[in-house]
C-alpha cells in the first residue's frame, strides 16, 4: 500500500504537515507505539503511529524521531489528543531535521480505524498479487510441459517478468538468456558471495545447497512486485535442471566404468578405445584429465567440476574426475574459473590438477598425472590451487602420490633439528642450505647470493651436516635434503 492512498482516504482525515508525498512511497505495515525508543521493534518500511505519551521535554522529540529515522520508517502519524501546539512544533522541527514525513490524526479518528483500513487494503493487494502470480505460474508451467526446454522457459520468463533474464553458472557462464549478459562475471562474483542484488540486477539461486553448486537466475529489474514471479521461474528452472541432470546419469556411469577399466592394467586398449568412442571422442583426439577435490563440503567437487569442464565427469570417493578435449585455453579457463569461485568457498579448500594433453593410448598415465598434480595442489597452502602436470618437475609429481603423514615425517626427520637450531639461535641455516643446493653446491656462487664470506658459508653448511648427520659432498645426501626442502615449501 502507498502512503498517498492512505492520506487520500477522506474517511480518515489525515493531514500531511512535513515532507512531500512524491515520490509516493510504499509501506508494508502500521506500527503503533508510545515507546521513547522503538527501534528494536522496527524493520524499516513501516508507518508509525504514536500518541506521544513518551514526550516529557524537547529532547524526547529528538530522540524518538532520530530513532525511527534510523530504522527507515516511511512516515510518522501523530495523534493530537494528548499534546498541545508547542509540543507539536517541536516534533515537526525534529521531523524536518531527520527528513521524516509527518501527518496528524484527527481527534475523532482512532489508531484502530487506521490499522483496519490498512489491513483491508493489504489483504486485497495480497489477493490481487496472488491471483496474478498464479496466472504467471500457469503460463510458465505450460511452457515447461510443452518441452520448450531451458531456453524456451527463460524466454517465457522474460515475457512474464517484463524484463530480460538469464541463467548463469557461478563462474559467470551464461546457460540460457534472451540476450548477452555483459556483466556476467560481476554478477556471478556477487552471487557466489551471497548477494541478492548486484547493481541493477536481481539474483536468485536456482536449487538448494552450496551456492557453488547452484545456477543463478538474473533479472534486469529491481521491481519488488515481480519478486514472486521470479521465485516461481527459478523453481521451474530448477526442475528443468534436475531433468537435464537425470539425463546425464548414463554419462556419469560410463565415466565411472571407464576409470575402473583404466585402473586395471590388464584392460585391453581396444576396450578403452571403445568406451571413448561411445562417449563421443574421436581416435585422433588429444585428451586431458582433470582431478579435483574440495574439502569441507561433501559432493561439491562434482558439481563445481561439471560447471568448469565439458566432457565425461564423475566422482570417485570424494574426488571429481573429468576427461575432456585438450585445448590451448583449457588451463587458463580452469584457472580463471577457480579464481571466480574462490570467494564463495568459505572454509572449504579446492585443489585441482590437470594432466598434459595426450592421445587415448596415454589416458591411464594422464589420470595418474592429474592426480599427482592435484596432490601437489593440496599441499600448495592456497585456499584454491590449480596445478598442471606439465609445469611440474618429475620429483614434484612423485610428491603428489605421497601420503601427507609420510611427507611430514620425512621433513621432520631431516630438517627438524636444523629448524629448531635456527629458532633457538636466530640463525639462517635452512636458507643457506636452500641457496647452496640451488647453486648446485657451488661455494662461491652460493656465498655471493647470500652476501657471505665463503668461510662463513662453509661453517653454516658444516653445522647443517652435524645436525642432520648427512654429508653434503655425497650426491645421495644432497638429494634427500633437497627433497625435504621442496616438501616443506
Amino acid at each position: 500500500m502507498r502512503l498517498g492512498e492512505l492520506l487520500a482516504d477522506s474517511g480518515l482525515g489525515l493531514r500531511l504537515l512535513v515532507g512531500a508525498i512524491e515520490p509516493d512511497p510504499e509501506f508494508r505495515w502500521i506500527y503503533v507505539t508510545d515507546l521513547r525508543d522503538p527501534r528494536r521493534y522496527l524493520g524499516g518500511g513501516e508507518v508509525v503511529l504514536t500518541g506521544m505519551l513518551w514526550y516529557h521535554d524537547p529532547g524526547d522529540a529528538e530522540a524518538f524521531v532520530s530513532a525511527i529515522a534510523e530504522m527507515g520508517v516511511v512516515a510518522l502519524g501523530v495523534g493530537t489528543a494528548e499534546i498541545g501546539p508547542v509540543t507539536f512544533d517541536v516534533v515537526a522541527d525534529a521531523c524536518r531535521r531527520h527528513s521524516v514525513r509527518l501527518f496528524t490524526v484527527p481527534l475523532d479518528v482512532s489508531f484502530t480505524s487506521i490499522t483496519q483500513r490498512v489491513v483491508s487494503a493489504l489483504a486485497a493487494e495480497h489477493v490481487r498479487r496472488s491471483s496474478a502470480v498464479l496466472e504467471h505460474h500457469r503460463r510458465l508451467v505450460a511452457v515447461l510441459g510443452s518441452g520448450a526446454g531451458l531456453d524456451g522457459l527463460v524466454a517465457a520468463g522474460s515475457v512474464e517478468l517484463g524484463a530480460p533474464c538469464w541463467v548463469i553458472t557461478p563462474t559467470g557462464r551464461v546457460v540460457a538468456g534472451v540476450t548477452d549478459l555483459p556483466d556476467s562475471s560481476a554478477v556471478a562474483a556477487g552471487f557466489v558471495t551471497g548477494k541478492r542484488q548486484v547493481g541493477s540486477y536481481s539474483v536468485l539461486p536456482i536449487g538448494t545447497g552450496h551456492r557453488l553448486a547452484c545456477w543463478a537466475l538474473v533479472v534486469a529489474d529491481r521491481t519488488s512486485d515481480r519478486h514472486e514471479i521470479a521465485v516461481e521461474l527459478a523453481t521451474l528452472i530448477g526442475l528443468e535442471r534436475s531433468a537435464l541432470a537425470a539425463g546425464r546419469v548414463g554419462e556419469r556411469r560410463s565415466a565411472t566404468q571407464l576409470l575402473s577399466l583404466l585402473a586395471d592394467e590388464s584392460t585391453p586398449a581396444a576396450d578403452i578405445s571403445a568406451r571413448l568412442t561411445a562417449a563421443g571422442f574421436g581416435p585422433e583426439d588429444s585428451l586431458c584429465v582433470v582431478s579435483m577435490t574440495i574439502t569441507g563440503e561433501a559432493g561439491l567437487a562434482l558439481d563445481v567440476l561439471d560447471s568448469l569442464v565439458e566432457g565425461l565427469v564423475t566422482d570417485v570417493d570424494g574426488e571429481a574426475v573429468a576427461i575432456t578435449l585438450a585445448g590451448n585455453d583449457l588451463l587458463d579457463s580452469l584457472r580463471s574459473g577457480v579464481r571466480a569461485l574462490e570467494p564463495g568457498l568459505g572454509s572449504c579448500r579446492l585443489a585441482l590438477g590437470i594432466s598434459s594433453p595426450g592421445p587415448a593410448s596415454r589416458l591411464r598415465a594422464s589420470v595418474d598425472e592429474a592426480r599427482y598434480a592435484r596432490g601437489v595442489a593440496v599441499h600448495n597452502g592456497s585456499h584454491a590451487a590449480v596445478v598442471a602436470g606439465s609445469e611440474l618437475a618429475s620429483h614434484q609429481l612423485l610428491f603428489g602420490a605421497l601420503p601427507d603423514e609420510l611427507r611430514q615425517s620425512f621433513c621432520r626427520r631431516l630438517l627438524g633439528p636444523v629448524r629448531a637450531y635456527d629458532q633457538e639461535h636466530h640463525s639462517e641455516l635452512l636458507e643457506s642450505l636452500r641457496v647452496f643446493l640451488d647453486c648446485s653446491g657451488s661455494w662461491s656462487q652460493a656465498a655471493a647470493r647470500l652476501h657471505l664470506h665463503v668461510n662463513t658459508l662453509r661453517y653454516r653448511i658444516g653445522r647443517v651436516e652435524d645436525l642432520t648427520g648427512r654429508d653434503l659432498s655425497r650426491f645421495a645426501d644432497r638429494v634427500d635434503l633437497f627433497l625435504a626442502l621442496e616438501l616443506s615449501r
